[in-house]
């Protein structure tokens, strides 16, 4: 495990979970948008769906009371236990499975074909490595514990595209400030489009009247992919591309330079 990744979800989990703690709105209108995407592409509710770094289950548990079996699969047990707390807040124990573990060993910590739809969010896992080869890895350990004509759908991911497009707006990196009620994350990106690596630190404050108090920070640096080279990838590892969005809660069809990433994948049927 990279030494950012145990620092960021295990070490510092208390802190990125401030931030998951105040997007419950986005995580029910992300799962509204997941659900409809599920349905066009043919997982009914009550099907079997795998999320992988499911945080705090800001969507899983929406999606799960919205008809669907969710597994969720995290190495964060400080956000798998608030994601099993709100599961049984919400009297849908029975419908979302809590699993700690490694995405990259996820074939080992699930049967092979059971799932009728795996699913990441919100530029989780891809490019955590800076390693094609490791991306791969996931792809293809993912594709066994998907059935025969699932699908998998990588949404809400960064885009190189949409970074340097944003990037040139700009002028440049600039800090980009997330606020609440009574907290603040102030996010510092770098990005290198050499090696097409983001870098980014986030500070967290807590607000007092207009004193902002100082609670921590962590670093991260992730590979970017263009949606081409990430569909390019997948199809390496035996997906087929069925189809491109531009935004989630919408489904209208990818905009270039435009849209972050969404994408369905599907397993060609055996």
């Amino acid at each position: 495990m990279d030494d950012w990744i145990r620092d960021v979800f295990i070490v510092r989990a208390h802190l990125f979970q401030l931030a998951l703690e105040r997007m419950r709105e986005r995580g029910e209108r992300e799962a509204e948008g997941l659900a409809r995407l599920l349905e066009r592409h043919g997982v009914p509710k009550g099907g079997e769906v795998l999320e992988l770094g499911c945080g705090t289950g800001r969507v899983a548990v929406p999606l799960a009371a919205r008809g669907y079996r969710v597994a969720c699969l995290d190495i964060s047990r400080v956000f798998l236990e608030e994601a099993s707390r709100r599961a049984a807040e919400a009297g849908l124990k029975d419908r979302v499975e809590v699993v700690e573990g490694d995405a990259w060993r996820v074939d080992e910590l699930f049967p092979a074909d059971r799932f009728d739809a795996v699913y990441m969010i919100w530029t989780t896992l891809i490019g955590y490595h800076l390693d094609k080869a490791r991306d791969l890895e996931l792809l293809e350990r993912t594709k066994r514990v998907t059935r025969p004509g699932g699908v998998l759908a990588i949404l809400k991911t960064a885009s190189r595209d949409q970074v340097v497009a944003r990037r040139s707006c700009q002028g440049g990196d600039v800090p980009i400030v997330s606020e609440w009620e009574d907290l603040v994350v102030v996010e510092h990106p770098e990005f290198d489009g050499i090696r097409s690596l983001l870098r980014n630190r986030w500070e967290y404050y807590r607000r007092s009247g207009r004193n902002l108090e100082f609670l921590g920070e962590h670093e991260f640096t992730l590979r970017i992919y263009t949606i081409t080279e990430l569909v390019e990838l997948a199809e390496e590892a035996g997906w087929t591309l069925e189809a491109a969005y531009h935004r989630l809660d919408t489904l209208e069809p990818y905009k270039p330079g435009r849209s972050g990433i969404n994408i369905v994948l599907r397993k060609p049927p055996q």
